[in-house]
């Protein structure tokens, strides 16, 4: 364990800047939206947003999760092969999202005039380039330009987003295109950073073979995950409308967008680490990795969902616009508990299918989740409103969460952790809690700032009593005494 610790931790802290900071500035951007648009842009904005990732699948997805997976083994002799392949992978995908997005847009009932044709297509062509050519990075372990790829397009996109609201008036096809000009920059400065070239490249039918039988089965299950993850969006604004689904987007999007980043301040570091343990011939090890890091993640994602239950009201009234708020109190915890459920699940579940390439079973779990997801979501929202559409999304995804461990656990051979561990990290948990509980908190910044430090603490120090290694770990750090000297 030691071993897959040390080496997660070190690539954990060189990939930190890149998974912390975007989403960190996308949270800022979010909050500032809530004032400078109206629930119906909101929710329009907010939803090409989410629904980026759907529409990838129709372009590169398939390619992005092959080159991730299959990149080691063509260096060298197949360099070039691999590398034609790309360029005409990514020309294809391009055009794909300019094709379909005024149907998706008139599908939808969304916008669908010239200039948000336009800028829709733009911001999903830049976003899945950007994505794709980030992963490649990360293949390569170009964390600079990775991070550099991340942060700019982040950065960049928001801020223009916000300048560009001020100067052309609140219209989703500004907000759009804003996006899109910081995210182009973001793809220009990676590409210039690695020696990774655009162009017209090869279609070379035997590797879309290969690519089709891999991917094809994870693409249906990305697709059909999309709708287990989002269908309370689809429901809310097709039952009632485009202003409900503006102000249930505000707590659906940061519930799912806090419990992301907590994910991938481990994902993007440990699946490459992986591979390399697979690569290798090194079976156990790649899985023990998996294993770990969803341990890790457990350790993380909980405290995050006990905390946003705990605070959702102060937190909401001091950051959300006012007509925001009343929905996003209800919604925002609920959509943590259920997106930290969801990301823990893909995270370890789905990345032991992917690296055993048993990918049709991604494919029969997301489409369990998705059907019980709409079900019971549709029911809550006809019964109880938009607090029934949410509880409806999280029971969905954690009947699922459960049976896909059960699955991995029983059949794969990946490593349950003892249940003693996964106990402390619980009872720590509810330590900080009742911390939390107890201090008189208050919708101002010191009151939340000291809620939060006295939990995160009080967390902290209940993992170092419970668990020894921990205690070694920071005395070594923090004491370095020379081996000779201890007793």
């Amino acid at each position: 364990m030691a071993e897959h610790f040390n080496k997660l931790l070190k690539s954990t802290i060189l990939y930190l800047p890149a998974q912390f900071m975007p989403p960190f500035v996308q949270f800022v951007t979010t909050v500032v939206w809530t004032y400078l648009l109206d629930p119906a842009t909101f929710g329009f904005v907010n939803f090409i947003i989410s629904i980026q990732e759907i529409m990838a699948c129709a372009g590169l997805t398939g390619w992005t999760l092959y080159m991730l997976r299959f990149r080691e083994r063509f260096r060298g002799r197949d360099e070039n092969r691999f590398r034609a392949m790309d360029k005409r992978m990514t020309l294809l995908g391009a055009a794909t999202q300019f094709v379909l997005t005024p149907p998706l847009l008139l599908l939808l009932g969304l916008p669908c005039d010239a200039p948000t044709i336009v800028a829709a297509a733009s911001y999903l062509v830049t976003r899945m380039a950007l994505t794709h050519y980030g992963d490649w990075a990360r293949a390569d372990h170009a964390i600079g330009a990775y991070t550099i790829g991340q942060v700019v397009g982040a950065v960049v996109g928001s801020l223009l987003s916000i300048v560009a609201i001020l100067s052309f008036g609140a219209s989703s096809a500004v907000v759009l295109a804003a996006q899109a000009v910081g995210q182009a920059l973001a793809l220009a400065l990676l590409v210039s950073r690695t020696n990774i070239r655009f162009g017209v490249g090869t279609f070379d039918s035997e590797l879309f073979g290969e690519v089709r039988r891999y991917a094809a089965p994870a693409l249906i299950g990305g697709v059909i995950g999309w709708v287990a993850g989002n269908v309370i969006r689809v429901l809310v604004q097709y039952m009632d409308g485009a202003v409900a689904l503006g102000l249930i987007s505000v707590g659906w999007g940061l519930g799912q967008r806090i419990a992301g980043v907590l994910a991938m301040l481990l994902t993007a570091a440990a699946y490459p680490l992986a591979v390399k343990h697979l690569e290798a011939g090194d079976r156990k090890g790649a899985l023990a990795q998996v294993s770990f890091n969803g341990l890790l993640l457990f350790g993380v994602l909980l405290p995050a969902a006990v905390g946003a239950t705990l605070l959702s009201e102060p937190i909401v009234t001091l950051l959300i616009a006012e007509k925001f708020r009343a929905t996003t109190i209800v919604i925002l915890p609920i959509a943590l508990c259920a997106a930290s459920l969801r990301f823990l699940r893909l995270h370890t579940c789905e990345q032991t299918l992917l690296l055993l390439e048993r990918t049709q079973v991604t494919m029969y779990i997301t489409m369990i989740e998705s059907t019980l997801n709409v079900t019971l979501c549709a029911l809550g929202l006809y019964f109880y409103g938009y607090f029934g559409a949410a509880a409806g999304m999280l029971i969905g995804s954690a009947i699922v969460c459960v049976g896909a461990f059960a699955f991995c656990f029983a059949r794969l051979g990946l490593p349950a952790p003892p249940a003693w561990t996964a106990l402390r990290v619980v009872l720590a948990c509810a330590a900080m809690g009742l911390v939390v509980r107890a201090l008189p908190v208050s919708a101002t910044a010191p009151s939340l700032a000291l809620a939060i430090t006295l939990g995160a603490a009080s967390y902290a120090v209940c993992l170092a009593l419970l668990f020894p290694a921990i205690r070694a770990l920071l005395a070594g750090r923090f004491f370095p005494f020379p081996r000779e000297a201890t007793p």
